[in-house]
Formats: structure tokens, sequence, C-alpha cells
């Protein structure tokens, strides 16, 4: 693995995400920064890209503003000379355009550029391959949440009432589910007593029952 640049970016990548999930922003940081220095980000502008974007969601997360939309900038001008045949391993083959404008959407949402972070996730939705039902599903409740963020209170409930599981169909994730419970906290403040409110509390309820 020493021997193989794409294996170490992959390897930062992954103590990213960990480091992240723990709330350790500052070792994110610098687990993100040093993938983005790998030899394999500075032959390959497709690393680069997918390297800048999670180093992008890190500074997000700490609220550096400026830093995340350089970052972001970067990440996008990087994919735009990416050669789409070039042959790489498979791990990467989940980062797409789609998924560029996905994990934009969730850095501009951190800074409260919410309107920013919805046009990203209609893009997001638009572009996203068949098979990643789960992803369209995660970018929907994203959607409806960016919605909800801008007092957008009917549209966000039509949203995530769309991307809800029906009968029959798989449960949500764990990470979803907490996203949509996020939802309709932040309804019930809002509209407290509303019909929307209401009316989400049931489908939520229904869905805790099933799963």
């Amino acid at each position: 693995m020493a021997g193989s640049s794409e294996m170490q970016m992959r390897l930062w990548g992954h103590a990213t995400l960990l480091s992240f999930q723990e709330q350790h922003l500052r070792d994110a940081l610098a687990a993100a920064e040093a993938g983005r220095r790998s030899h394999a980000c500075r032959k390959d502008p497709l690393y680069r890209a997918l390297a800048n974007a999670r180093l992008g969601g890190i500074q997000s997360a700490i609220g550096d503003e400026r830093a995340t939309l350089r970052a972001f900038d970067n990440s996008v001008q990087a994919y735009e000379i990416a050669d789409p045949q070039a042959e790489r391993p498979s791990w990467i083959g989940f980062f797409d355009r789609a998924e560029l404008e996905g994990l934009s959407a969730l850095a501009k949402a951190r800074l409260g550029r919410h309107a920013e972070s919805e046009a990203h996730l209609y893009r997001a939705l638009g572009k996203l391959r068949p098979e990643y039902r789960r992803n369209r599903t995660y970018y929907g409740v994203h959607l409806a949440l960016a919605q909800l963020a801008q007092e957008e209170v009917e549209q966000a409930c039509a949203t995530i009432a769309a991307f809800l599981p029906g009968t029959g169909e798989p449960k949500l994730s764990g990470r979803t589910f907490r996203w949509v419970r996020k939802f309709d906290l932040k309804l019930s403040r809002l509209a407290p007593g509303s019909k929307f409110a209401a009316e989400m509390k049931d489908r939520l309820t229904e869905g805790e029952r099933k799963s």
C-alpha cells in the first residue's frame, strides 16, 4: 500500500471521514490536507477534485467559508479537466458530477447558504445514477431540509414525502433516518400545530413502526 499513491489517498479519505464522524475536526482537516497533497492528486485531476471536495466539506464544518468556497472551486476546475476514460481503481467509481454536486450542497448548507445548497441538490438528483437509490433518498431529504431552512414549509413537506419509502420498500438507513428526524424537529419548531407538521409526524410514526 505504501507504494500506491492512490491507496494512500484512499486511506487518508477514510481517516478524514472517521475523524469527522467523531467530531475531531482538526484531525479530519489534517487528514484531508494530507490526502490533497498525495501524488495521486498531482498526477490525476479526478483525484484532485475528490480531495478538494473532501477538504471543503471539513472546512465548512469548521466554519471557514472562504476556504470552503475556494476548495470547491478547485474541485470543480479539476473535475472539468479530468479524463473520464482514464484507467483507475474501482473504488473511485462512485465519484461523479452528481456526487460533487451533493458534497457541494452539504457544505453550503453547513455555511447557511441554503438557496445555493438547494440548487446543488437539484443538480445532484438530476445527475444521480439510477442504481444509487440510497443516495437519492439521502439527497432528497437534504433538499427538503434546504427548503425548510428557507421557510418553504409546504414545498419542504411535499419534497420529503416524495422521498420517504412506501409500502414494501426498504426502510431508511440510519444516517438518512436521523436527518428525517431533524427535519421533523425543525418543522415542529417552525410550524407548530400546522397540518404539515401533523402529517409529517404521522408519516414518521408509521415509518418507525415498519422499521
